[in-house]
């Protein structure tokens, strides 16, 4: 039987499919391993139906280079608890690369995993100190480089559990449970001693430049492929500037524009399976096409990625355009340079 990474992987290797036979794939039904969330009033039960598993809170916390924060900084001051290790998607990537935080080698990814004490059947609880943002990044690595999705969970979110131990009038404050955030100075990224860490590497879950400027050039994007890109409109349309000097704005010709945050509720949580699968549909959003996400810099393009899975769709149907708009502005032609609505 044909699946969906196998039509996926068809796809970047040859643009031109019948829109036909991508629809009838689309409708198998499949047996995939997701990622899920865990809501702050939940973690109680969560880590008590856990607590025989191997389960690290991880910081994945990241700020854009205009933002006056420093994640490591915050997290030697504060913790989600006494277990909890920083990723650090700048430090965790090639540096070799031109372009921010790319993927880093699988070897890399190994050692630096395993210095955190990560383990292959460790189940990792990522948080973000700003709501739902860079913890998608690293969740994307992780799956990219093998770790199994079901043992990732996303905590919606952060800020809402930490303001559920500060206010006094709050039921978990009431019924006595324990508060778990850790306050102790530390002068480490993890608490834990050193493993090894076993990864591979799946291909069909990232994208190229020379493949986007591939589908580009044959006109295919928004025809046999679905490429969403999850900036601001205004970043999107050339409106206004890029963030990183030098960079213009605008789009890849053929791209639709969905902003993340349109899948965040005010406080930067996810919205409900239901709202989220509202909004990807009035973008005209759905898997009878294979699905590339990218951003500035591919790390929001990951929280685009995340939602469409919490919709429902196939995460094995989702890649991600890692060097996303700071590398195409950087190499594309002029003329592959689109601005204004899509």
């Amino acid at each position: 039987m044909l699946s969906l990474k196998n039509n996926w992987t068809t796809v970047l290797r040859s643009p031109s499919i019948p829109k036909a036979a991508l629809m009838s794939v689309s409708r198998l039904q499949l047996r995939v391993r997701n990622i899920s969330t865990v809501a702050p009033a939940e973690i109680e039960t969560f880590l008590q139906k856990h607590k025989n598993d191997k389960i690290l809170p991880v910081d994945a916390s990241w700020y854009m280079p205009n933002v006056p924060a420093n994640a490591y900084n915050e997290f030697q001051k504060e913790r989600f608890n006494k277990d909890a290790v920083f990723f650090d998607i700048e430090k965790i990537s090639d540096h070799s690369s031109p372009y921010p935080h790319m993927l880093p080698t699988k070897k890399l990814f190994e050692q630096e995993v395993g210095k955190l004490g990560i383990s292959n059947d460790t189940s990792l609880l990522l948080y973000d100190r700003q709501g739902i943002f860079s913890l998608c990044r690293a969740a994307w690595m992780f799956e990219i480089f093998g770790h199994d999705p079901e043992k990732l969970f996303i905590l919606n979110t952060f800020p809402s559990y930490k303001q559920s131990f500060s206010d006094p009038n709050l039921v978990m404050v009431v019924h006595e449970m324990i508060n778990r955030l850790e306050t102790t100075i530390t002068t480490k990224p993890s608490p834990h001693k050193s493993v090894s860490y076993k990864a591979t590497f799946d291909p069909s879950k990232v994208v190229s430049y020379e493949k986007i400027l591939e589908l580009a050039q044959a006109g295919e994007i928004g025809k046999s492929v679905t490429l969403i890109d999850a900036r601001s409109n205004d970043r999107f349309t050339g409106a206004v500037a890029e963030p990183r000097a030098g960079i213009s704005s605008g789009h890849v010709p053929g791209a639709v524009n969905l902003p993340f945050n349109e899948l965040l509720t005010p406080n930067k949580s996810f919205l409900s399976r239901m709202t989220l699968d509202s909004v990807i549909k009035e973008h005209n959003i759905d898997e009878s096409r294979p699905i590339i996400v990218m951003c500035g810099t591919g790390v929001t393009a990951c929280v685009v990625r995340t939602g469409l899975i919490l919709a429902g769709f196939n995460p094995d149907n989702i890649a991600v355009y890692d060097g996303s708009w700071t590398e195409w502005a950087m190499r594309a032609p002029k003329s592959l340079l689109a601005k204004g609505d899509a």
